[in-house]
């Protein structure tokens, strides 16, 4: 592909497939029956970040924050399969949630749906979700497009910017993330 610019979805499929790490997270999950997951927020959102501005990525040191949306799954069979994960697969910094159990005040992904919990996500760059089809081949959910991911813009969730209390708490994680220190090229916008 030498010489043909890549769109932003065929890009972010290829940086996930020099990922070795990401492969075994999806197997882990399935091998722990937890359905139709997908990675997403920092995991994907850095792992571009840090591509495109040629640093090093260490999915070692991202959380791996899996969403699935499973409304016959207990609370506490939950709890147990995140406790096998954590036990079996400590390499990894595993923030499992099924979005089906959160809830508005949760301050987690929450919905009906994997593709509606996204849409929870304070910002719009975070907002990606990766899973991998029965085929084998990377998926990708943006609801909000991966433009903002590529072009390095931090922009809230658009259904935030109504209301004062959503954006005084986007305000809140973008100081307490400091992502200018380690790609300091990030545009941030606020309303």
């Amino acid at each position: 592909m030498e010489g043909v610019k890549l769109n932003n979805k065929q890009q972010l499929i290829e940086f996930l497939s020099t990922q070795t790490e990401i492969q075994e997270i999806f197997t882990i999950l399935k091998q722990q029956q937890i359905n139709e997951a997908v990675l997403t927020a920092g995991a994907v959102r850095n792992l571009v970040w840090d591509k495109l501005t040629q640093q090093k990525y260490n999915i070692l040191q991202e959380n791996i924050d899996i969403l699935f949306a499973d409304q016959g799954l207990s609370y506490e069979k939950l709890l147990t399969k995140k406790a096998i994960i954590n036990q079996k697969y400590s390499k990894y910094l595993w923030n499992i949630q099924n979005v089906r159990q959160n809830n508005s005040t949760s301050h987690q992904p929450f919905g009906n749906s994997v593709e509606n919990a996204l849409m929870t996500i304070p910002e719009t760059c975070s907002a990606v979700g990766v899973s991998i089809s029965k085929q084998g081949e990377f998926e990708i959910l943006a609801p909000f497009g991966l433009d903002d991911l590529f072009n390095f813009e931090i922009h809230p969730n658009p259904t935030w910017l109504n209301n004062k209390a959503k954006m005084a708490a986007y305000q809140r994680r973008l100081n307490w993330k400091n992502w200018l220190d380690r790609w300091p090229n990030l545009k941030t916008y606020s309303k």
